[in-house]
C-alpha cells in the first residue's frame, strides 16, 4: 500500500514538473485565438458599447486545467451593464456544448475585496464547459457604458494576448460628426475607414500576432508591445479639464488631519523631516486599494473620504498626501507619470497614466518627487528618465509637463585592506554614491543606515563627509572577522560589495534566447578598487589578468594586479540603457557574464 502511494506521488510530481517544463519551453502553443474581435461603438448620447468575441482553440491539457478554463470579465455596475450574447464550446468531434446558466457566476474582483468604497464592482466568471484538446471556446459579450463612465470617449488597447492570435479585428465606430484621434504603436498597420449607417468605422485587421512574451525582466508598462491609443476628444487638455474638475483637487482637510499636521509642526521645524513623516503616515497607515483608475470611472474621492475610510486607490492616496503637505505649508502638487511613448497632447487618453507621484518643493532643499504608495530611499526624479510628468492642478490654464533628465547613477568603492590573519581583515574604505544609487532619504532620516551599505563587513566607524540629494560620500573603518572559507591549504574570500548597486538586482539565469526586451532596475556606472596587503607565509593564487569588454550597451573592466606583498582587484561596469533592446541581448549577456565571473569577485590565497 505504501509503495502504491509513493508511486502515485512520484507520478504526480513528475507530471507537474513535466507540465511546467513544457509550459516554460513552449508556452505559446498551449492555445490559439483563431479569431478575436474587439469593437467599440460611441453612441450619439455619449454612451458607448464594447463588444468582445473570441474563437479560442485549446491545444493542451495544461491550457484546459490551469490557464484558460475560465474567462473573467470585470465591470462597474454603477455605470456599466454586461450582456452575454453567446457562450458555447465546439468539441473536437464537432459537437456543440452550450454553456449552462450555472457556469456564469458574479464575484467581487480580488483587488476590491478589502476596499469597501469599491465593493460594488463585479467580476463575471464564465466557466467554460465541454473542454478537451482541440476544443474551441466561443464567447461573445457586450458591455454598455453610460456617458458618465469616462470624461470622454478614449482607450488604450494592447493588441497581443497570452496566446498567439491568428486573426484579430479591432474596430471603432463613432458618429459621423466626430473625429477619431488615434496612434498605433510598434506595429505598421493602418485602419480601413468606411461609413456605416451614419457612423464612421475604423477597422484594423491583424494577422498572426505572436503571444505576449513571458520572459523574465521584460519591461513593466507594455510600451514596447503593439497597441492603439484613441480618443474623440479634441486633445488631451479637454479630457484633462474634465478629469480634474473634481472637489478632490482642492485639498480640503478635516479636524483629525489638521490636528496631526499641527502636532507635527509643533514638534518639528525642518520641512524635509515633516515631508518624510507625512509620507510615512500615508504609506504605512492608510491602506492601498489596487483598483485601476479605469474601474473608478476616472473619479477620485476627496482626501477626507480617503482618511475616514482608511484606504484609497493610487490617485486617492496621492491626493491625501498632497493635501496634508499643503496643510503643513509645504508646496506640493500631484503629477501623473506617462511613458514618453504614450504621451501625445493631441490624443485625449487618460489610460496612458502609468503612475502618480508628488512633486514637493521644500524651502531649504531642492525639489523632490515622492510616492504615496511606498517609502523611497532616494529622490524619485532619478527614476523618471523616459517619462513625461503631467501636473494635476485645476488652477492652471494649459497642460504643464516636466521632463527629468537622465541621471548618472554612480557608485565608487575604494578600500585598503590588511589581512592580519586568517581570522581577521581590517582596513579603510570610501564610498561615493550619486543618482538613484544614493540613498539620501535613508541617510537623512537615520545616518546609522550607512553601517549597512557594505556587504560582509563589520563597520567600526564611519564619517559622512557629504550628504546631498544627488551625491554622498562616506568614509569607513571596517573589519571582516572569520573572512575566509578554507579548503585544504587554500583560503577563499568573497570580496565586499555595495548593496545599493547592481548587486541588489535580481538577475536570473540569462537564457540562450528571448522574445522580449529586458528592463534593468536602473542604469549604472559602478566601480570597485580593492587593495590587499598579503601577510608573510601566504601566497596569492589569483592569476594576474585583465578583461576589457566594450559594446553598444556599455563596458566591463576587470583586472587583477600583483606587486610584492600587495594585490589589487579592479572591477568596473557601465550600463547606459535601462531598456535592453532584443537585438542587443547578446551584448548584454556578454557584459553580465563577465561581471558575474566569480574569478574576479574572490580573493584566493594559499598558506
Amino acid at each position: 500500500m505504501k509503495n502504491r502511494i509513493l508511486k502515485y506521488i512520484l507520478i504526480l510530481v513528475f507530471g507537474i514538473f513535466s507540465g511546467n517544463l513544457v509550459h516554460a519551453q513552449d508556452y505559446q502553443s498551449e492555445a490559439t485565438y483563431l479569431k478575436l474581435v474587439k469593437e467599440y461603438q460611441l453612441n450619439k448620447d455619449g454612451s458607448f458599447d464594447f463588444n468582445y468575441s473570441k474563437q479560442f482553440k485549446l491545444n493542451s491539457y495544461y491550457a484546459i486545467n490551469r490557464l484558460y478554463g475560465e474567462t473573467f470579465i470585470i465591470y462597474n455596475p454603477k455605470y456599466q451593464d454586461l450582456k452575454i450574447n453567446e457562450a458555447y464550446t465546439i468539441m473536437a468531434d464537432g459537437k456543440k456544448v452550450v454553456t449552462p446558466e450555472n457556469a456564469f457566476n458574479e464575484v467581487l474582483p480580488r483587488y476590491a475585496a478589502n476596499a469597501p468604497a469599491f465593493n460594488h464592482l463585479r467580476e463575471m466568471v464564465v466557466t467554460h464547459t465541454g473542454l478537451e484538446r482541440n476544443a474551441i471556446i466561443n464567447l461573445d459579450y457586450t458591455i454598455h457604458s453610460s456617458k458618465d463612465f469616462l470624461p470622454d470617449f478614449f482607450g488604450k488597447e494592447i493588441l497581443t494576448e497570452s496566446a498567439p492570435v491568428n486573426e484579430m479585428i479591432f474596430r471603432i465606430k463613432v458618429p459621423a460628426d466626430k473625429t477619431l484621434q488615434f496612434k498605433t504603436l510598434n506595429i505598421r498597420t493602418s485602419p480601413e475607414i468606411t461609413d456605416e449607417n451614419g457612423l464612421k468605422v475604423y477597422t484594423w485587421t491583424f494577422k498572426n500576432l505572436q503571444a505576449r512574451s513571458h520572459d523574465r525582466l521584460r519591461p513593466a508598462n507594455n510600451f514596447f508591445l503593439p497597441g492603439i491609443i484613441f480618443s474623440t476628444a479634441k486633445d488631451l487638455h479637454r479630457v484633462y479639464d474634465k478629469f480634474i474638475d473634481n472637489k478632490s483637487f482642492y485639498y480640503i482637510s478635516n479636524k483629525a488631519m489638521t490636528a496631526i499636521v499641527d502636532d507635527m509642526l509643533a514638534k518639528e521645524k525642518d520641512q524635509m523631516k515633516i515631508i518624510l513623516d507625512l509620507q510615512k503616515l500615508v504609506v504605512s497607515d492608510i491602506n492601498y486599494w489596487h483598483v485601476p483608475l479605469e474601474m473608478t470611472a476616472y473619479k477620485c474621492r476627496k482626501a477626507v473620504e480617503v482618511w475616514n475610510t482608511n484606504g484609497g486607490t493610487a490617485l486617492e492616496k496621492t491626493m491625501l498626501l498632497t493635501t496634508m503637505l499643503i496643510k503643513a505649508g509645504i508646496r506640493a502638487v500631484p503629477v501623473a507619470v506617462i511613458p514618453d511613448k504614450f504621451y501625445d497632447p493631441a490624443i485625449g487618453c487618460l489610460e496612458t497614466f502609468d503612475n502618480f507621484l508628488i512633486q514637493v518643493n521644500p524651502k531649504k532643499q531642492e525639489q523632490i518627487y515622492i510616492s504615496a504608495l511606498q517609502l523611497n530611499d532616494h529622490n524619485l526624479k532619478y527614476d523618471l528618465s523616459g517619462m513625461t510628468l503631467l501636473t494635476l492642478d485645476p488652477a492652471i490654464e494649459s497642460l504643464k509637463t516636466y521632463k527629468c533628465e537622465p541621471s548618472e547613477n554612480k557608485i565608487v568603492f575604494e578600500c585598503d585592506l590588511n589581512i592580519e590573519s586568517t581570522n581577521k581583515i581590517s582596513g579603510e574604505a570610501t564610498i561615493k554614491l550619486s543618482g538613484n544609487s544614493n540613498p539620501y532619504i535613508n541617510l537623512f532620516k537615520n545616518d546609522k543606515k550607512a553601517e549597512n551599505f557594505i556587504s560582509s563587513v563589520k563597520v567600526i566607524d564611519f564619517d559622512i563627509k557629504k550628504l546631498k540629494m544627488d551625491y554622498s560620500k562616506i568614509d569607513y573603518t571596517i573589519e571582516i572577522n572569520d573572512p575566509f572559507e578554507k579548503h585544504d591549504n587554500y583560503y577563499f574570500l568573497n570580496i565586499p560589495q555595495i548593496k545599493e548597486g547592481s548587486g541588489s538586482w535580481y538577475l536570473p539565469l540569462l537564457t540562450e534566447n528571448r522574445s522580449a526586451n529586458i528592463e534593468i532596475p536602473f542604469t549604472i556606472n559602478e566601480s570597485y578598487e580593492y587593495s590587499f596587503v598579503i601577510p608573510k607565509g601566504f601566497s596569492v593564487v589569483n592569476p594576474v589578468n585583465k578583461v576589457e569588454i566594450t559594446n553598444d550597451l556599455g563596458s566591463v573592466y576587470l583586472e587583477i594586479k600583483k606587486n610584492k606583498d600587495k594585490l589589487k582587484i579592479i572591477r568596473k561596469i557601465v550600463l547606459n540603457n535601462k531598456i535592453i533592446d532584443l537585438n542587443k541581448y547578446d551584448d548584454f549577456k556578454e557584459l553580465i557574464k563577465a561581471w558575474k565571473n566569480k574569478k574576479y569577485r574572490q580573493l584566493i590565497v594559499k598558506e
